[in-house]
């Protein structure tokens, strides 16, 4: 009975989704596509064996996502919770509605982070813990992963270089590789979709998170494929990209000449994440993971279902793969009980839907 009324209010707030603007509708969708894609491989995060991997999903193979026990060699937290790649992006977009008359707000934002993330925040970040951890990993002598969230280096190097607000800018570690600078930044572009300073927002924002280069232009390319997914409607050609970067991003379009490589050679999702881009967080290979899954896929869930099965960083590529998805595919991509088992679902959707109006 308790799970019959979950799904029906699930299915409201589908609903509430389809009583928006078209446009709306989309923008909405692809945050609850980013939301619900990170949950579902949460449980297998960062788990590098895929041998491993394997045996924790026999039998299911053909459907590993929101696994029932954490296998994350990491942390531990329970079925439905998300990483830190979704907390970074759910972090802008509560910011966002703190923006007084929609104007972004750069200090705020760099404000908002630190209390979401620093000493005494809500959502369970211990930065003690983490580097307890990290010790350990490197004695050789670690007992087993944390129990509770893991603060993603990029906070840890935004913290050192932010220095309360006198630090210098861009706050973001000059090593950081990862794509949290995109999984900040996808509120923003669902916010200024339309803007003329969307790519100057989403570069700032991007920045405050890591400023090495190859993570920025990826970012940034990753905000423009949202963008004109939500401008299309969901039928813009993701290749298409390639013409209007060609000048500003040429490292990118490798990266996508990279993917259709794979895909002329029909290759599978597993093997040209294992062996060509590369399974951890790091970008170019975050990123084109990513897009190979999105392309290579017919639906929301086999995009989501084949990330997860590559193992690795797989939270973070199944959140752009899910904001791809969920904005091509729209609200009715996102089986209805993947949301009902994502914990933030209803959050993120009120706080959208608050962010548009």
């Amino acid at each position: 009975y308790n799970e019959y009324k979950s799904y029906l209010r699930m299915s409201h707030i589908v609903e509430k989704i389809k009583k928006l603007d078209k446009v709306s509708q989309i923008k909405v969708s692809v945050l609850l596509g980013a939301v619900v894609g990170d949950a579902a491989a949460r449980p297998l995060h960062w788990v590098y064996d895929n041998n491993a991997l394997k045996s924790y999903i026999k039998g299911i193979e053909d459907r590993p996502e929101f696994l029932s026990d954490s296998k994350s060699p990491f942390y531990t937290l329970r079925t439905g919770e998300n990483s830190c790649y979704w907390d970074i992006a759910g972090v802008s977009l509560s910011t966002i509605n703190k923006f007084e008359n929609s104007k972004f707000d750069y200090y705020k934002l760099c404000e908002t982070i630190t209390a979401s993330f620093g000493k005494g925040n809500k959502l369970g970040y211990d930065l003690d813990a983490r580097q307890v951890y990290m010790k350990k990993r490197r004695e050789g002598r670690i007992d087993g992963p944390i129990i509770g969230k893991w603060l993603s280096g990029s906070i840890i190097e935004f913290f050192e270089n932010y220095k309360s607000g006198v630090g210098t800018q861009p706050y973001g570690g000059s090593k950081i590789k990862e794509t949290d600078g995109f999984c900040a930044s996808l509120p923003f572009v669902c916010k200024y979709a339309s803007s003329d300073d969307l790519d100057k927002i989403c570069q700032q924002v991007i920045t405050t998170y890591s400023s090495w280069p190859t993570a920025v232009s990826h970012g940034r390319v990753a905000c423009l494929i949202i963008k004109e997914l939500i401008a299309s409607m969901g039928t813009f050609q993701l290749m298409d990209i390639k013409s209007k970067i060609e000048a500003d991003f040429p490292d990118v379009v490798r990266s996508l000449e990279a993917v259709e490589d794979c895909i002329r050679q029909d290759m599978e999702h597993v093997p040209a994440v294992l062996y060509v881009f590369g399974s951890p967080c790091y970008n170019p290979g975050s990123f084109q993971g990513a897009v190979h899954a999105h392309l290579t896929s017919s639906s929301y869930s086999e995009a989501i279902r084949k990330t997860i099965r590559a193992g690795g960083c797989n939270c973070s590529r199944s959140l752009f793969a899910g904001a791809m998805g969920a904005a091509k595919y729209g609200i009715d991509g996102i089986p209805i009980p993947w949301i009902e088992k994502t914990e933030n679902a209803e959050e993120v959707v009120d706080l959208a839907i608050q962010m548009l109006q």
